[in-house]
C-alpha cells in the first residue's frame, strides 16, 4: 500500500513539474521574448482590396480603342520595413534615391501601418528579379495594377487620361455619415482626370473585392485565409462604345499635323460625334505607366499646348457661318422673305460702308446672299430684324433673337458628356445694357453680330452642331461620344437615350438655306469643297485676328438627301475660309463617305504638308 501511496506521489511531482516548465515557457514566450511577441504580432490576417479591371472603350464599328494592361505595383508597410541596400530596388525600378525617399515618406505619411503603393507599372520581368531578391525583406508585398494602352495613338483630348488619386478625390469618396462604406479611394488608386475617363469613372473603375491573406513574420503573404472561402471578388467596370471612327478621327489628325485648330464631326440623325480633333495633339499612351507625370509637365509646359482642347474651349467669333442662323431666323420672324433683295456697293450704306464687303453681282437675294457671303445683306437683315415695327421696342426684338440664338446651343453648353466645356458667348441685353448704357445701343451698335465678329463667340463643337442642326431641317440631339454601354458580365450593349432638341423655327425655312448652301460649295466662296458623286452644303468664315492672319472656318453637311456626317473646320491663321478650312472639310467628307480618298487626293496632300505653326 506504501508503495501504491509513494508512485502516486511521484506521478503527481511529475506531472506537476511538466505542468511548471509549460507555465514557465508559456510565460518566457508571451511575456519575456519580445522576439515571440513581433513575430505574434506579425503573423496575422489581412485583409487586402482587390482592384477591379477597368472597363474597356470601344470605337464605334466595335474595335477595341482603350484596354488594360496588367502589371505589378510594389507596396511597403512602413513600420514592419527592414531593408538594408536599397540599390536593387533604385536599379529594377530606374529610381534615384530622392525619389525612393521621397515614395517612402509619403507611403509613411499615408498610414505607417498600412500598405501603401511606392511604385506601380512594374513589368513581370522586373517583378520576378525583385521576388527572387527581396523574399527575405520584411515590409515589402506586390499587388497587381492595370495601365491603360490606347490601341489607337489619336483622339487624347477626348479619352482623357486616369492618374493616381489625389487627397481631395480621397476626401471626396468617403461616405457621409450613415452610408454604407464601398471602399473608394485609397491612396495609390487610378481615377479618370479628363475626357471620357473622368466623366464616366463610376461606370468604367468597377467594384473593388477583398481577400483575407496570411502573412508570416516577415510580413510576407503566405496563401489565403481558408483557402479564400471569405474572399469577396471585383467586379470588372463596364464597357463603353464611343461613336467615335478611330479612321476618320486618326484621317483628321493628319490633316491638321502642323496647325492649330479643330475639326468637330457629328452624325446628324444621331448626335454621334463622329471625330473629335484638338489640333496639336499627342499619342494618348505617353500619359500612361511610369513616365506619365513627367510626360504631363512636358505636355504643360509646351508652348503649344497640346493638353488644351480646343473643340470643347476655345471660343472663336465664328464669321460668315453666322449668316446661316441669322437668315434662319429673320425668315421665321417674317422679317426677311427668300425674295428679299437688299444692294451692296462694297459696304453697308447706313454705316458708311461698314462692315466692309467684296465684289459681287448687285442688288442680291438672300440665296446668292449666302452663295457670295455678302456683309452688307445681312447687317440689313440684322437692322430690320432688330427695330422691325412688329416688336413693340428695340429690347423685345433684341431678346427675340437673343431666344433663338439660345435654341441653337449658342452661348450656353451644349451638355456634351466630357468635362469642361465653355458656354460661348451671346451676350444678354443686360449685358449691353451694361457696357453701353441702357436704352443707349442699337442695332448699328452692335451691327458686327450680323456678320458673326463683334462680341458673338462659339466653340468648335457648336459651330458643329450648327451644320446638323440645318442638315435636320431644326433640330438636333445633344452632341455625345457614348453610344452604348455593355454591364460587365452581359452580351449585349444598351444604347444611350438622347432627347431630341427643337430650335423653333419650322422646317420649310431649311430648305431655301441648304439650296443656298449646296450652291456656296458648287460654285460659290467654297469650291474646293466641291465632290462630284457627293453635294456637300456648306458655309466658309473668314474670322478676323488681331494677332495675326485669319482664321479659316467652314461648316458643312453631306450628302445634301440624307445628310450622314455634319461637321466644323477651324485652322487657326488659315486665311479665307475657302482656301483652307473647306478642303479639309471635303476630305473628311469623302473620307468618311467611301472610305477613302480619291477625288480630293490633291488636296489630301496639299493640307498634310502645309504648315501654319513654323512655315
Amino acid at each position: 500500500m506504501d508503495n501504491l501511496r509513494n508512485r502516486g506521489v511521484i506521478l503527481l511531482g511529475i506531472m506537476g513539474v511538466v505542468l511548471l516548465i509549460y507555465v514557465v515557457r508559456l510565460f518566457s514566450i508571451q511575456v519575456l521574448s519580445k522576439e515571440y511577441a513581433r513575430q505574434g504580432e506579425t503573423n496575422v490576417i489581412k485583409t487586402k482590396s482587390v482592384v477591379p479591371s477597368r472597363g474597356s472603350i470601344y470605337d464605334r464599328r466595335g474595335r477595341v480603342y482603350v484596354s488594360n494592361q496588367p502589371l505589378f505595383t510594389l507596396m511597403v508597410t512602413p513600420d514592419a520595413l527592414a531593408i538594408k541596400d536599397t540599390s536593387l530596388l533604385l536599379e529594377q525600378l530606374d529610381m534615384t534615391h530622392s525619389e525612393l525617399t521621397e515614395a517612402l515618406e509619403k507611403a509613411r505619411g499615408w498610414s505607417r501601418y498600412k500598405e501603401s503603393v511606392v511604385a506601380r507599372f512594374i513589368e513581370p520581368e522586373v517583378y520576378g528579379v525583385l521576388q527572387e531578391q527581396l523574399w527575405e525583406t520584411e515590409g515589402i508585398s506586390f499587388g497587381i495594377t492595370n495601365k491603360r494602352h490606347y490601341h489607337y495613338p489619336v483622339g487624347a483630348n477626348l479619352l482623357g487620361y486616369t492618374s493616381e488619386v489625389g487627397p481631395t478625390e480621397i476626401e471626396q469618396s468617403k461616405p457621409l455619415e450613415g452610408e454604407e462604406d464601398d471602399g473608394w479611394y485609397v491612396a495609390g488608386d487610378q481615377i479618370g482626370k479628363s475626357g471620357i475617363e473622368r466623366e464616366y469613372e463610376e461606370l468604367l473603375r468597377g467594384s473593388k473585392g477583398y481577400r483575407k491573406v496570411l502573412h508570416d513574420n516577415h510580413n510576407r503573404e503566405v496563401g489565403p485565409y481558408a483557402d479564400g472561402r471569405y474572399d469577396v471578388p471585383a467586379t470588372r467596370g463596364h464597357d463603353i462604345m464611343l461613336g467615335i471612327d478611330v479612321d476618320l478621327q486618326a484621317f483628321g489628325e493628319e490633316l491638321m499635323q502642323n496647325k492649330l485648330g479643330s475639326i468637330v464631326a457629328i452624325s446628324p440623325e444621331t448626335g454621334e460625334i463622329l471625330a473629335f480633333v484638338s489640333a496639336p495633339g499627342y499619342d494618348p499612351n505617353i500619359l500612361t505607366g511610369r513616365e506619365l507625370r513627367r510626360n504631363w509637365r512636358s505636355l504643360r509646359s509646351d508652348s503649344l499646348n497640346p493638353l488644351y482642347n480646343r473643340p470643347l474651349m476655345a471660343r472663336y467669333p465664328p464669321g460668315s457661318i453666322f449668316k446661316i442662323p441669322q437668315a434662319l431666323i429673320a425668315l421665321q420672324e417674317g422679317t426677311l422673305d427668300v425674295t428679299t433683295r437688299y444692294g451692296c456697293g462694297g459696304g453697308w450704306y447706313r454705316l458708311g460702308g461698314k462692315p466692309g464687303c467684296h465684289g459681287h453681282p448687285s442688288p442680291i437675294a438672300l440665296d446668292n446672299a449666302i452663295r457670295y457671303s455678302c456683309n452688307a445683306y445681312f447687317a440689313e437683315t440684322y437692322y430690320s430684324l432688330l427695330h422691325h415695327e412688329k416688336y413693340e421696342n428695340f429690347y423685345e426684338a433684341y431678346n427675340t433673337w437673343y431666344r433663338y440664338m439660345m435654341s441653337f446651343g449658342f452661348g450656353r453648353e451644349l451638355g456634351v458628356d466630357i468635362p469642361y466645356e465653355v458656354s460661348g458667348l451671346i451676350p444678354t441685353a443686360e449685358r449691353y445694357d451694361g457696357w453701353y448704357g441702357e436704352n443707349r445701343w442699337v442695332a448699328k451698335t452692335i451691327i458686327s453680330n450680323s456678320i458673326g465678329q463683334g462680341e458673338i463667340l462659339l466653340t468648335p463643337l457648336q459651330m458643329a452642331n450648327m451644320a446638323a442642326i440645318v442638315a435636320n431641317q431644326g433640330t438636333y440631339k445633344v452632341p455625345h461620344f457614348v453610344r452604348a454601354i455593355q454591364p460587365p458580365g452581359e452580351e449585349d450593349w444598351s444604347q444611350v437615350p438622347y432627347e431630341l432638341q427643337r430650335t423653333g423655327i419650322q422646317r420649310r425655312h431649311f430648305v431655301p438655306v441648304i439650296d443656298a448652301m449646296a450652291e456656296v460649295v458648287r460654285s460659290g466662296t467654297a469650291r474646293r469643297a466641291f465632290i462630284s458623286d457627293i453635294t456637300v452644303c456648306g458655309k466658309t468664315g473668314t474670322v478676323e485676328n488681331p494677332h495675326g492672319e485669319d482664321h479659316s472656318v467652314f461648316i458643312a453637311f453631306a450628302p445634301k438627301e440624307n445628310p450622314q456626317i455634319a461637321l466644323a473646320v477651324i485652322i487657326e491663321n488659315g486665311g479665307f475660309g475657302g482656301t483652307w478650312a473647306a478642303p479639309a472639310a471635303a476630305c473628311m467628307i469623302e473620307k468618311y463617305l467611301k472610305g477613302e480618298i480619291d477625288e480630293k487626293s490633291w488636296e489630301y496632300r496639299r493640307l498634310t504638308t502645309a504648315n501654319f505653326i513654323d512655315p
